[in-house]
């Protein structure tokens, strides 16, 4: 698997980020936006090149039936969705692409400014809400019990940046790592995505001539430190008050 083609999954491997007491493990932990980007072929050789068990999808059923992965035989696939239904600027089901919605909407492009979301709530509700957080302990309670059977377990959600981001934020508080590492690991992914964005952005702009729609659209597919520090703070008050 070539560069390009890491850097349109948002793959990366969690091994190497400092622990209080070491480091996180090699070949247990990665993280990735969909693979369905890949071809069947291309599939089986991620999984062969780090010998990949188990798949956690974390996006809706809607998601999953629209944009399968083509896992190869012998790799154990669980869904455990963040969200149950679609969230705009999160999941990203048929018609709520950016790109797309842009189109629908280009005679009336001010429209889509409504369609922005509130990141900050977003992030919060990820760690607070109910049913998220139920979801969300049950699939780090996965990967730390397929980690200790020496099973390497990829999660994903589409673009591997927000769902996957606050699962990887969870596991690594578990595991002991500092708020710091885990918001770099976090920004980890505006390098993997900036080219691309750049490019939808410039397409924006040409289509509808609007440099605050062009800015407005960047939001989704990138990640702010600011957005992880909300997780993560929610996420130990929360786990302070349920002890």
């Amino acid at each position: 698997m070539n560069l390009k083609q890491k850097h349109e999954l948002n793959l990366r491997d969690l091994g190497g980020i400092q622990l209080a007491d070491g480091t996180v493990p090699y070949g247990r932990y990665l993280r990735s936006g969909k693979l369905s980007v890949l071809s069947p072929r291309l599939c089986q050789q991620l999984c062969l090149k780090y010998g990949i068990g188990c798949v956690i999808d974390l996006r809706t059923p809607l998601e999953i039936e629209e944009y399968p992965d083509p896992l190869p035989e012998g790799v154990r696939y669980v869904q455990m969705p963040i969200f149950s239904d679609a969230t705009i600027g999160i999941t990203r089901e048929k018609g709520s692409d950016p790109m797309k919605m842009i189109q629908r909407f280009k005679q009336h492009p001010e429209m889509l400014l409504s369609q922005i979301p509130d990141f900050q709530q977003l992030y919060r509700t990820m760690v607070t809400s109910p049913e998220s957080r139920r979801q969300l302990d049950q699939v780090v309670a996965l990967l730390r019990q397929n980690a200790s059977q020496g099973i390497c377990t990829l999660f994903h959600c589409t673009a591997g940046k927000d769902r996957t981001g606050v699962v990887s934020m969870a596991l690594l508080l578990g595991l002991g790592a500092s708020k710091e590492s885990i918001v770099k690991d976090y920004l980890l992914t505006n390098r993997n995505a900036f080219f691309s964005t750049i490019r939808k952005c410039i397409g924006i702009f040409l289509l509808t001539r609007s440099c605050r729609l062009a800015r407005a659209v960047w939001k989704p597919y990138m990640v702010k430190r600011e957005l992880i520090e909300i997780a993560i703070d929610s996420y130990q008050v929360s786990a302070s008050t349920s002890l």
